[in-house]
C-alpha cells in the first residue's frame, strides 16, 4: 500500500515533468533469500493529481549484478506491482517491494537495483536513481545436534496416498559492520532449497544459541544479544515467528529445558517487557491451549 508524506526529496528529476523519485532501502546487505524492504518514494510537484498504476507495466525492477549482468526475473507474475494510486499536488507517497521472490540474485556479490516508472497521463518516464546492496553467504552455525534431524510439517494437512512434507532447520549469522544478526532458515528434507529466511535479532556472537524441538516440531531458540541480554524465539515449520521475547541475567542464567509433557520452556532469569514482543505484551495472553507448549500462545495452529 501506498503512504502519503510530507516534505521535500533531493532527486533528479525527468525532463519536462515535475516529478521526481528515489529508491531505499532498510539495510543494504542481505543474505541469499532474506526479505527486501525496498521502499520508492515520489514526489509530485507538478501542481496536478499524479495518476499511477492505471496500466499494469506503469514501474519497471531491473537488477544488475556481477560486470552489469542482469539478474533474470523469477516467474512472470508481476502482481507485487499492482495497486492504483493519486499523489495530490505537493505530496509525496512511498511503497515498499520484496524483490527478493521475483528476481534470481542469491549469488554472493556486488546488485544494483534500478528503476523506471511510466506516467501515461503526460507520456513520460522517469528513470530513478539507482541504489546498490549487496549478498552476502551466511555463516552456518554447527554443532546443534537438537535440529540436525529432518521434521515433519504438522500445519500442512496431507491427502492419504501423499508424500509427508519435510522441512529442515539451520542456524546462520550474517557479520555485518553494523553488527551480527542471527537467522533461522527453513528448507527441504535436503538442505538445498530455501523455503523461508527468518532473521531473529541481533547476535552476540561469542556465544552459541541454545535450541530445542517441541513436540509439534516448533524451533525454540534462546541466544544472547548483549553481555546480560538474551532473546527467546519460537518459529515453527512455515517459518513463522510465534513468540519472541527478552530475557535478563539476574543471580541466574536463562535456560531452555523440556517441561516433560513435550513442551519448552524458559527458566532462569528475568523477562524484560519490549515493544518488539511476540504476541504484544499488551495484549491479554489467550488461554492455553491443552497439552501445547507452555510458553507458546494458544493461537499458534
Amino acid at each position: 500500500m501506498w503512504a502519503f508524506l510530507f516534505g521535500f526529496l533531493a532527486l533528479a528529476r525527468a525532463q519536462g515533468v515535475a516529478v521526481s523519485a528515489q529508491l531505499s532501502l532498510e539495510q543494504n546487505q542481505l543474505l541469499p533469500d532474506e526479505r527486501m524492504r525496498l521502499t520508492l518514494s515520489i514526489l509530485n510537484r507538478s501542481g496536478e493529481v499524479l495518476k499511477l498504476g492505471t496500466q499494469g507495466d506503469w514501474l519497471t525492477f531491473t537488477v544488475l549484478g556481477d560486470k552489469n549482468a542482469q539478474a533474470p526475473e523469477v516467474g512472470t507474475d508481476h502482481e507485487y506491482l499492482a495497486g492504483e494510486t493519486n499523489v495530490p499536488a505537493g505530496m509525496s507517497a512511498s511503497r515498499e517491494f520484496n524483490l527478493t521472490p521475483h528476481f534470481d540474485f542469491r549469488q554472493p556479490g556486488r546488485y544494483v537495483v534500478k528503476a523506471t516508472i511510466k506516467i501515461p497521463q503526460w507520456q513520460q518516464e522517469i528513470a530513478v536513481p539507482p541504489v546498490a546492496f549487496d549478498v552476502v553467504k551466511g555463516i552456518r552455525l554447527e554443532n546443534l545436534p537438537d535440529i540436525a534431524m529432518p521434521v515433519g510439517v504438522p500445519l500442512l494437512t496431507n491427502q492419504d496416498g501423499q508424500a509427508q512434507v519435510i522441512r529442515r532447520y539451520f542456524l546462520e549469522k550474517s557479520d555485518a559492520t553494523a553488527g551480527s544478526k542471527l537467522y533461522v532458515r527453513l528448507t527441504d528434507a535436503t538442505g538445498s532449497q530455501t523455503a523461508r529466511l527468518v532473521p531473529i535479532g541481533p547476535f552476540f556472537s561469542y556465544t552459541q544459541p541454545i535450541v530445542k524441538l517441541d513436540r509439534y516440531n516448533d524451533l525454540h531458540v534462546l541466544h544472547q544479544t548483549g553481555a546480560r541480554v538474551s532473546t527467546y524465539c519460537v518459529i515453527d515449520t512455515l517459518g513463522q515467528i510465534l513468540l519472541r521475547q527478552t530475557y535478563q541475567y539476574t543471580d541466574t542464567r536463562p535456560l531452555l529445558r523440556e517441561d516433560g509433557d513435550g513442551g519448552v520452556v524458559v527458566t532462569g532469569g528475568a523477562r524484560v517487557v519490549l515493544p518488539s514482543d511476540l504476541p504484544p505484551a499488551q495484549e491479554p495472553p489467550p488461554a492455553p491451549r491443552a497439552n501445547a507448549a507452555s510458553s507458546l500462545p494458544a493461537s499458534r495452529k
